[in-house]
């Protein structure tokens, strides 16, 4: 009986915190890596094209979908607009030009991409790919890629670090030579600033107070991390929360989210 009622105040407390963060102006950023259907998967970073293009339209109904330099601005304003979204995509992978760039197009639907920048034109596969099946890897953006998705004004370019390690693990000089790095070596070919980044790995233990004052110190003005919450008026612009996307078919998408916000 003591387990029943422990139970049911749980399940109230949960309604009352779901209804409070309602009444607080709340926004979303979504966390993709890959847009490519693929039969090997194993850490599942890639989301099917249909599945993208219907996930997209679910939010368009739903949602106001904005650039995230938009959410930043209104943050650092004071602010944030309820019931917005960006979308956001880790890594670099060349099919987010070939594959998520005509979808975006299609729909009108702006994005930011944060590239690991040791791996463009490398010839290289990600190393966290190196169990996938060689048909199944995708390969990271080359230079003229990186040039290609940058023209589209529905793009933000963002930078992911050199090589993709896990910050907290390094000591500062590295951590340092990974952050600044990456940000001159996108500069270097894009010939603009960078402005944003995303921490690899991006949960709590990946990244620590050290890496986010070695972010300000090189000139971005924001970042995001992969920690599982809401955006609201208290999130902190470096260290952003996302939601990750899985490869869902518009009614589990559905689910998932709903169960998110």
């Amino acid at each position: 009986m003591l387990g029943f009622i422990k139970r049911i105040i749980k399940i109230q407390k949960n309604i009352l915190n779901r209804t409070r963060n309602r009444l607080i102006p709340t926004a979303y950023i979504l966390l993709y890596h890959r847009i490519a259907d693929v039969k090997d998967d194993p850490l599942q970073l890639s989301v099917n094209p249909e599945n993208f293009k219907n996930q997209l339209l679910y939010l368009k109904q739903k949602y106001n979908i904005v650039p995230l330099v938009q959410l930043v601005m209104w943050l650092r304003k004071g602010g944030l607009k309820d019931n917005s979204v960006a979308v956001t995509f880790d890594d670099g992978y060349a099919d987010n030009l070939h594959n998520a760039l005509p979808i975006l197009k299609e729909l009108n639907v702006p994005a930011t991409i944060f590239i690991t920048s040791g791996y463009i034109s490398s010839n290289k596969h990600f190393y966290w790919d190196g169990n996938t099946r060689p048909e199944d890897r995708g390969r990271p953006l080359t230079h003229d890629e990186l040039i290609e998705l940058a023209k589209c004004n529905l793009i933000e370019i963002g930078a992911h670090t050199i090589s993709h390690p896990r910050l907290s693990a390094l000591p500062l000089p590295k951590q340092e030579e990974e952050i600044n790095g990456s940000k001159k070596q996108i500069e270097k070919v894009l010939n603009y600033p960078q402005i944003s980044l995303a921490y690899p790995f991006g949960d709590k233990e990946s990244f620590d107070k050290n890496a986010i004052e070695i972010v300000k110190k090189s000139g971005f003005n924001y970042a995001c991390s992969n920690i599982h919450e809401r955006v609201t008026k208290n999130s902190n612009l470096y260290a952003l929360p996302r939601f990750v996307v899985r490869n869902w078919n518009e009614e589990r998408f559905k689910k998932e989210f709903n169960n998110f916000i």
